[in-house]
């Protein structure tokens, strides 16, 4: 059941409590329901609403599409249009004022309710990008004040935003100009291309925050004692339950390691190995093998994450440290190209170094050896 509210707005009192009656038997709540165009933008404003269904034909002196403009610019609320006309101007109109949707009356009650979700999903996927946008531009500020290595993250960030906000900008357009005659599976469809673009803005963006905060981390660095082994083999039991049986994890140890503490950052080590573990899972073909291999001297610890995936060109090796850098046979599998220089940051901030090697088609294996502080 949803328990999104709808603010009504329907100059017809019998209509208007009909639609009423259909949105709460569909688990939607009322917050209210009013009968002009000036009604409405009070309502709103002092009772926003999740989302308003607007009759553009209304009693007062201003129709629906010119209360709907003046809603969404106050309280930034999505707006669904009801209408007995389908005329191309009032078409022209409502689609020009940033609509969410547009019913024509009557209309069904599943026509209603897609609609309504569709509209909810869209606005919620637009205020997702804002936010991400916003944060970018926060970061960029902070980076201007900051090193000019950070300032050649950022500027790097921006390159790589291009390609989901011309993807996201895109799908929105032909959305906002051609969804009403869409069907609803189509206009799904179109959303969910949105947000696939959103969430890799939204990995972006973590990916950045993180390694800006592992300046910060330095000077709160934290070793603590770590049953080294007990938390690999917890980190080993998460992954396998998220792959199922598509992928075999394993972890081998030598004798000396077992039960040995170590002083470590324990949210740092949780980084970096949940970093090198994915990313071996992502690169593997199902029914592939993730090895997770430790070995124990005097003053070191060696760790091993080992796979059975696609490997990495000679001609890459050299860059997969530095930010933004991809191996060029990757394709279509999703990353941004941060994880490995943030997992560097970690190592290093521990005293310690990283290694790869790797062979194209067959696999790779890091290797990250790590002083016992």
């Amino acid at each position: 059941m949803s328990n999104k509210k709808i603010l009504v707005v329907e100059d017809e009192a019998i209509v208007a409590e009909d639609i009423a009656s259909r949105l709460e038997r569909m688990g939607y709540m009322i917050t209210d329901i009013v009968a002009s165009g000036e009604e409405a933008i009070i309502s709103a404003i002092t009772t926003p609403p999740d989302l308003v269904l607007m009759d553009i034909m209304l009693q007062g002196k201003i129709d629906g599409i010119t209360a709907a403009t003046q809603i969404y610019k106050t309280v930034k609320r999505p707006v669904v249009y009801l209408t007995a006309y389908g005329d191309e101007d009032t078409l022209q109109r409502a689609k020009s004022s940033g609509s969410f949707g547009y019913l024509l009356k009557p209309f069904h009650e599943r026509e209603l309710r897609a609609t309504i979700e569709i509209a909810l999903s869209r606005h919620q996927v637009e205020t997702d990008i804002q936010q991400a946008l916003d944060l970018a531009q926060v970061l960029r500020q902070q980076a201007e004040t900051q090193s000019q290595l950070k300032s050649q993250y950022i500027s790097l960030a921006s390159h790589e935003f291009r390609n989901p906000l011309t993807n996201i900008k895109a799908w929105a357009q032909l959305l906002q100009r051609y969804g009403h005659t869409w069907s609803s599976e189509k206009q799904q469809q179109s959303l969910e291309r949105i947000q696939v673009a959103a969430e890799q803005m939204n990995q972006l963006l973590e990916d950045i925050s993180t390694l800006g905060r592992t300046d910060l981390i330095k000077s709160r660095f934290n070793p603590v004692p770590v049953d080294f082994v007990a938390f690999c083999q917890n980190l080993i039991q998460i992954h396998q339950m998220m792959v199922g049986e598509t992928y075999k994890l394993t972890l081998t140890y030598e004798e000396n390691c077992d039960r040995n503490t170590i002083a470590l950052d324990e949210t740092l080590l949780g980084y970096l190995l949940n970093n090198l573990l994915s990313n071996a899972i992502k690169y593997s073909p199902q029914g592939g093998e993730v090895a997770l291999k430790l070995f124990c001297q005097e003053s070191e610890i060696y760790l091993q994450v080992q796979d059975q995936g696609i490997g990495i060109p000679p001609s890459d090796l050299p860059q997969v440290f530095e930010p933004f850098q991809r191996a060029s046979n990757v394709g279509t599998i999703p990353g941004t190209g941060l994880g490995l220089v943030i997992v560097k940051r970690v190592v290093e901030l521990h005293g310690g170094r990283i290694e790869v090697e790797s062979l194209e088609g067959t696999g790779t294996t890091f290797t990250v050896t790590l002083p016992k502080l």
